[in-house]
């Protein structure tokens, strides 16, 4: 495989993140967003797109006056009023953007193929005229010719693009065609290559891997996966596997990624689930006897990374799923030692329990199910507290 032992993780958390149905950042938020992608390691963020107006250009204002590390992009489709604004709003690099798809094409733009090749060619050198570095980004591009695709970026190229996007806009890859198509476009084209894809099969995380495998140079990516429908690839996701997994050089601070993730949530109005990769309350939280028994033998054994590295440790809980061993575990943290068969009868309770009330047994539940008269304190007392 073609990998790459670096990779640049490139965020559109203030652009494609933020049209999440119903989401909308303030400027304040976008700059503090901002602010910390860049300390999290980020060196390039998109952050948003100039021709919304007003709003998006006080935006622009406050995130260029940080004097971040970063660089900092504008979006903007291939005409004469976005290419304004993006010169207006004060940042020096802009993702032009165009549809690559026949369906696009011909709904959408109401044009022809011969007429995005010109617009390409038209924009890219305009906006280079006026001073400012370009990235094409091919909107659609899984679902376009192929042969037309390829036409697409020698244009981009040969107007003086640097970068080409293939957009996987309604998410349709999976990781092999991923991986075939961008190996492919590396091998025909000198230019650099940026894959952005959508989740709407739950595909972009694993997509964006299958595409840095294939040699792509960038990853364009949002924080907690927000983006149109069902959200983009997830920076966190993909940053932690390559990381921890590839041992890959991102330059990403992953405890840092970690905390913004909240941060962006909070913003966004859009809660973590308890059980989402890498964020969610309950990925280090095991209940199956099995496991627990596992985790306390090694950790190792059913933990895919350390969960210190996000401030974290791994907890236990009692439920349908539980062993012997959890229990006696569980009950000698609580200051009390169970003899073998008090701890398969408290078993038994904990099981019926959890199936009648669709939950696991609080502290003082699961005291209350031990004999008091044959239970064997540790100490003589039961202790209140874990």
């Amino acid at each position: 495989m073609g990998t790459s032992k670096k990779i640049l993780l490139a965020d559109t958390t203030l652009r494609d993140g933020e049209q999440t149905p119903g989401v909308a950042f303030s400027p304040n938020q976008k700059a503090l967003i901002a602010k910390r992608l860049a300390q999290c390691g980020l060196r390039e963020i998109e952050a948003g797109t100039p021709s919304i107006g007003k709003v998006e250009m006080e935006a622009f204002d406050k995130i260029l006056s940080l004097g971040l590390s970063a660089r900092i992009l504008a979006w903007g489709r291939m005409t004469e009023e976005d290419l304004k604004a993006v010169k207006h709003s004060g940042t020096t690099t802009v993702n032009l953007s165009i549809p690559l798809s026949d369906i696009q094409i011909a709904t959408k733009l109401k044009t022809t193929r011969s007429s995005v090749l010109e617009k390409i060619k038209k924009y890219v050198s305009k906006a280079k005229d006026m001073g400012l570095e370009v990235a094409v980004g091919g909107e659609d591009a899984s679902r376009a010719d192929e042969h037309f695709l390829m036409e697409a970026i020698e244009v981009a190229q040969q107007s003086g693009a640097f970068r080409f996007r293939y957009a996987d806009t309604v998410g349709i890859l999976d990781p092999i065609l991923t991986y075939k198509i961008i190996s492919k476009l590396k091998k025909i084209t000198p230019m650099l290559l940026e894959f952005h894809g959508h989740d709407d099969f739950g595909m972009a995380t694993a997509n964006s891997i299958a595409a840095w495998h294939a040699g792509v140079d960038s990853l364009s990516l949002t924080v907690c996966g927000l983006g149109e429908r069902a959200g983009n690839g997830s920076l966190e996701e993909v940053a932690f596997f390559l990381s921890i997994r590839e041992n890959v050089d991102s330059g990403i601070d992953l405890k840092a990624l970690f905390s913004l993730c909240f941060l962006v949530a909070r913003f966004s109005g859009r809660k973590i689930p308890r059980w989402k990769s890498i964020l969610g309350k309950d990925i280090f939280l095991h209940e199956s006897g099995i496991h627990v028994d596992g985790i306390l033998k090694n950790p190792r054994n059913y933990e895919p990374f350390n969960p210190t590295i996000v401030g974290r440790k791994h907890r236990f809980i009692l439920g349908k799923h539980s062993g012997r061993k959890s229990v006696l575990w569980t009950y000698e943290k609580l200051g009390i030692l169970l003899s073998e068969e008090q701890a398969r009868r408290i078993l038994d309770q904990i099981r019926d329990f959890a199936i009648n009330n669709k939950r696991t047994p609080s502290k003082e539940e699961l005291i209350g199910f031990v004999d008091t008269p044959t239970a064997l304190p540790a100490s003589g007392t039961i202790k209140k507290s874990c």
